[in-house]
């Protein structure tokens, strides 16, 4: 009917359904309704399409019934203008195959995969879950429990871990792709949906991006992706840390006006503890340190697999997590003897991955934006040592602690061990590296030279990163 709303649309605003024949505008908010064509047809001879529910650039999500098995299904279907687009259907059918290798109860579960007889239109069929996504959840119900929040993302934490099993990172976790559902005996029965852009580290199919650009949405996308570094399981580990924060704080860590500003802060910044950033929120000394780990911008300082970090929240959820540790403070070293010349300083593990976003290209094809700082000191620029015999163990202790010093936001202090460092082996290609990064925005041509030095002492290591950061410089 002209002007009218047929059965199974629902309003885009709100999201409620609108009774058949009603005008085009939302009988509860007002907003403009739009009919969708495709209410009504039946797809592939098997599935037939009864409402709109979800709808973005490159496609439309419908609910549908199978009519051989007569139950509901969730039917993504790509729009007939994008299927010229060879990325495009690429990444559909990348989501295909990472959703089908995997067979866990908080993971979505593919049916269907093909192409609609009538248009060619591409379509994928999943199970149809009630629920609602976590980001309404946090909408809605903000404050959660703490146990309950644990309980929500040790199940997401699970299929990950299915996931990583299988060879297949997600790299687009959001609230938005974990959907919550309420089952009888089960509340907050969690599903891991979207893996529209996952990783299959194994296959031998051709990559759809290349190795320096990103992809991922930047509020909940790991330094190493920011970057375009090579991935693995871990960014999961690292965006599941950010929900987490959300969920604790309502608010993400790193946010901005500029997706750049956004990835930079998450190369580059601590975050603010949770319970400093929501101090009136419940929010347990045990959870805080989990969070924070988890957030750590070395991989290898975070939990290292997605079972460990689902044993840590279970024991925060239990009340067994041993007590927030305090971060060690520096020990105090004798001062270096006056002749000895600094060197310039990185950053440490955290900040070593900054080095790749200063030249890497991201999504929109915009390098990382350098944030201005508060110029370091000057730093003498010369390598060479006190006639003093050199200690390598002593430096690997010294730059460990400058990682736990910037881990505290204590800069000069990290500065200051990574010299120390240099000064007892100036062939520790770590301590060069690490300076390097620290000085990257407030002494470039310094941080080039000890780049430069890091690289001619462990090519292998460091070559093609350093490399990287110099085209950007």
């Amino acid at each position: 009917m002209p002007g009218k709303v047929s059965s199974g649309a629902n309003c885009p605003r709100c999201a409620r359904a609108l009774p058949p024949g009603s005008a085009r505008v939302c009988v509860y908010c007002g907003a403009p309704v739009v009919t969708d064509r495709r209410i009504g047809e039946t797809v592939a001879g098997r599935f037939k399409i009864e409402k709109l529910i979800g709808q973005g650039g490159m496609g439309k999500v419908y609910r549908a019934r199978h009519l051989a098995l007569d139950r509901m299904v969730c039917l993504k279907m790509l729009k007939p203008s994008v299927l010229e687009d060879p990325t495009v259907v690429g990444r559909f059918e990348r989501e295909a195959m990472a959703a089908s290798r995997l067979n866990h109860p908080n993971s979505i579960q593919v049916l269907d995969f093909g192409r609609n007889d009538a248009d060619g239109a591409l379509y994928l069929a999943m199970e149809y879950v009630q629920g609602k996504d976590l980001k309404a959840v946090l909408r809605d119900e903000w404050p959660l429990p703490e146990e309950r929040l644990c309980h929500i993302m040790a199940q997401v934490l699970a299929a990950l871990g299915e996931a990583h099993a299988h060879n297949v990172i997600h790299r687009d976790l959001k609230p938005e792709n974990i959907m919550v559902e309420q089952r009888r005996n089960q509340p907050d029965f969690v599903k891991v949906l979207d893996f529209g852009i996952a990783r299959i580290l194994d296959s031998d199919l051709p990559r759809l991006t290349r190795a320096d650009v990103v992809c991922g949405t930047p509020q909940y996308m790991a330094p190493e992706q920011a970057t375009g570094a090579q991935l693995d399981a871990r960014c999961d580990l690292y965006s599941v840390g950010i929900i987490l924060y959300q969920m604790a704080t309502r608010e993400v860590p790193f946010d901005g006006p500029s997706s750049m500003e956004v990835l930079t802060s998450q190369v580059h910044e601590a975050p603010i503890p949770p319970r400093k950033r929501r101090p009136k929120a419940a929010i347990s000394p045990a959870l805080e340190a989990v969070i924070l780990r988890v957030l750590a911008k070395d991989p290898t300082q975070r939990p290292q697999s997605a079972e460990e970090l689902r044993q840590e929240l279970l024991a925060v959820a239990n009340g067994s997590a041993p007590p927030a540790e305090k971060p060690e403070l520096p020990r105090q070293t004798a001062p270096a003897p006056p002749p000895a010349p600094p060197a310039r300083t990185p950053r440490s593990r955290r900040a070593a991955i900054l080095a790749g976003a200063a030249a890497l290209t991201l999504v929109a094809g915009f390098s990382v934006v350098r944030r201005a700082r508060t110029p370091a000191p000057e730093i003498s620029l010369g390598l060479s040592t006190p006639a003093m015999a050199r200690d390598p163990e002593r430096a690997s202790e010294l730059v460990r602690r400058s990682g736990e010093a910037e881990t505290a936001n204590d800069l000069r202090r990290a500065r200051e061990l990574l010299m120390q460092a240099i000064e007892v082996d100036p062939d520790n290609a770590e301590a060069h590296y690490r300076l390097g990064t620290l000085l990257l925005r407030s002494q470039p041509e310094r941080a080039r030279s000890e780049y430069q030095t890091a690289k001619h002492l462990d090519a292998k290591k460091y070559g093609e990163a350093v490399d990287a950061v110099l085209k950007g410089l």
